[in-house]
């Protein structure tokens, strides 16, 4: 009797050990795990800053090197999920996330955050140099630790000290190929820290009521919106000096200068709105959306700037 097609892969995975179908499934929840869309900008960055810094290395190298961020960055993230999987249980926006919704075990979870954490530190120390090894191993502790654990549940300001990082990746690309012209990075990280509290505090403020079932201490639930909102437009106002600064101290040049003032001014346009709006959820919600444009396109235009 002919065995049908089904029963036969059926068969075949358990004779050798393996399912395809549940690894596929495992690797679409890791996926999910690194938080993408976070992680995408976070590579873009750490990319813009390897093609700006002036530097011999191979393309070999570089590559690895920013696999190797983009490990570590996912590595703390997954680590991230799982500390958080039961706040993540109580807020629409997260109780879909793989380990909330059973998809996959917080264990599991917590294995392969530890792995790619250790295994990119690791590694980046053999194939750059102990400086950015020692920086990435900081980075991932700062936020799967001090950050997730600690400053996320203790403090209204946990945006704005855990952002820093975020806004390392950049700094880390840099040194795992050059020793040159370190305050360029340190630049880059400076924008990146100063533009995260108002792109956080934006989706906060539209997702005010969900950190407060969460008891997450985010700034709009315990200060209200209108002091958000002051503290929104006085880092956007140091953000938007500190994109200047790379021109104002020549790293940068006239393409930089123009083009990162019109995103500036846009910014500050959105936030304006939302100062004066009738309507935060949706003011909110496209501030949000454009700060991670604004930030995409600033690192752009330094790569630009570099090379035309």
């Amino acid at each position: 009797m002919t065995l049908n097609k089904d029963r036969q892969e059926q068969l075949l995975s358990s004779s050798v050990g393996f399912n395809f179908p549940s690894l596929l499934n495992l690797l679409k929840q890791i996926y999910v795990l690194i938080k993408p869309g976070v992680i995408s900008l976070v590579i873009f960055t750490a990319l813009c800053a390897m093609l700006v810094a002036p530097s011999e290395k191979s393309i070999l190298i570089k590559g690895v090197s920013l696999l190797l961020i983009a490990m570590g960055a996912s590595g703390s993230a997954i680590l991230n999920m799982w500390h958080d999987r039961i706040i993540d249980s109580k807020m629409d926006r997260t109780k879909f996330r793989p380990i909330p919704a059973g998809n996959i075990s917080a264990n599991t979870a917590l294995a392969i955050g530890l792995v790619f954490s250790f295994f990119s530190v690791v590694a980046l120390f053999f194939f750059t140099n102990i400086q950015a090894a020692i920086l990435l191993a900081f980075t991932i502790l700062y936020y799967s630790v001090f950050y997730t654990m600690f400053l996320k549940y203790r403090t209204a300001q946990n945006i704005v000290i855990g952002g820093l990082a975020g806004a390392l990746p950049p700094v880390i690309a840099w040194i795992s190929i050059s020793n040159e012209m370190i305050l360029y990075p340190l630049i880059l990280c400076l924008i990146i820290f100063l533009w995260t509290p108002p792109h956080s505090w934006a989706l906060a403020i539209y997702r005010n009521q969900d950190y407060s079932n969460a008891d997450v201490p985010m700034y709009p639930v315990k200060h209200g919106i209108q002091k958000t909102l002051k503290m929104m437009n006085m880092y956007t106002f140091l953000m938007i000096i500190s994109t200047n600064l790379l021109f104002i101290l020549g790293f940068a040049g006239m393409i930089f200068f123009v083009t990162s003032n019109i995103l500036n001014s846009y910014f500050a346009f959105q936030l304006i709105k939302l100062n004066k709006s009738k309507n935060l959820k949706k003011d909110s919600i496209k501030l949000f959306g454009f700060s991670i444009i604004y930030l995409f396109l600033i690192f752009l235009f330094t790569v630009i700037d570099r090379f035309f």
